[in-house]
């Protein structure tokens, strides 16, 4: 299996509604039920896929625990008064360098072994959280299964002087 490197891009600066937790890769999926049910409940215009952001720097992910915020794009103003337990985040704009994990969630440390050897041998630093897009989660109402999951991960990146 090759290299799940896809492309250097920009992305977007976003505002979205999060909510900060400490999980493991098993419970990832948990804490985006929790906050998209807190968001219907309160009426929100969110849009999906869901987004992660690890917030302990680019590392292997620890299995049992990340420092981890999971968060759904806002599709209008935020909310007033605030969801109790959210907070609204702004992503700032990002030159990022984009991964394809395919399959399971709970191996991406095995892509994230991958990103980091391509992001040293092709010289880039990194330049802020990593963000996980989940364009197709692991819903079990969705009759979806593991391996169907798609998770692009996308690194802020600059070139290593």
């Amino acid at each position: 299996m090759g290299t799940p490197f896809h492309e250097i891009k920009t992305v977007p600066a976003v505002k979205a509604i999060g909510c900060r937790v400490d999980v493991s890769l098993w419970d990832v999926d948990t804490a985006f039920s929790r906050l998209y049910d807190k968001a219907l409940e309160h009426k929100l215009m969110f849009r999906e896929p869901g987004l992660g952001i690890r917030r302990e720097g680019l590392r292997m992910p620890d299995a049992f625990h990340a420092d981890y915020e999971v968060l759904f794009p806002l599709a209008g103003d935020p909310p007033e008064p605030a969801v109790p337990g959210t907070e609204i985040v702004e992503l700032p704009e990002q030159e990022v360098a984009s991964f394809f994990h395919r399959g399971p969630y709970d191996w991406i440390s095995c892509t994230y072994e991958k990103v980091l050897d391509w992001l040293r041998e092709n010289r880039y630093e990194v330049a802020g959280e990593a963000r996980e897009v989940f364009f197709v989660a692991p819903e079990p109402h969705s009759g979806g299964s593991q391996d169907d999951m798609l998770t692009e991960i996308q690194v802020p990146v600059r070139k290593a002087a």
